[in-house]
């Protein structure tokens, strides 16, 4: 195996593992990590069309349309009028800006485990790495 092979493999093996264990910290919410990336754009970048949520997700509008579904039924957000008549706007509902706070805690709390033994200059040497690779993919 190339150390690129090998790179990308943990990076995925380290994702999805990620994932899982975020989703485990959710589910005393009754949120999933897709859920959570939602509250957390719309906390983040305040009311926003589904165009926008897909696109800071790099997620398909189907999937996001499903997701703000299961979100608005939970109480979670809900639809404000924009600009245009025709442009529907999501934003957290007081539900919502409670959840995102709970959860905030709870996801702060584990990503201070995840990191535990982790130098700032390792981070920073990563955070960087990821960051180049991000571009590498968009170009």
């Amino acid at each position: 195996m190339t150390p690129n092979h090998q790179f990308f493999h943990q990076y995925l093996q380290i994702s999805r593992l990620f994932t899982k264990k975020l989703n485990e910290q959710l589910h005393q919410y009754g949120l999933f990590h897709s859920q959570w990336s939602i509250v957390y754009f719309l906390k983040t970048k305040g009311p926003s069309t589904l165009v926008e949520i897909g696109e800071y997700l790099n997620v398909e509008k189907p999937t996001i349309t499903r997701t703000v579904q299961r979100l608005s039924e939970g109480g979670f957000i809900q639809q404000v009028p924009g600009k245009d008549r025709r442009e529907k706007r999501i934003q957290l509902t007081k539900e919502g800006e409670e959840v995102y706070a709970a959860c905030r805690e709870t996801i702060t709390e584990f990503e201070f485990k995840v990191m535990d033994g982790i130098s700032e200059q390792e981070k920073g040497a990563v955070f960087q790495t990821l960051t180049k690779i991000c571009v590498n993919l968009e170009k």
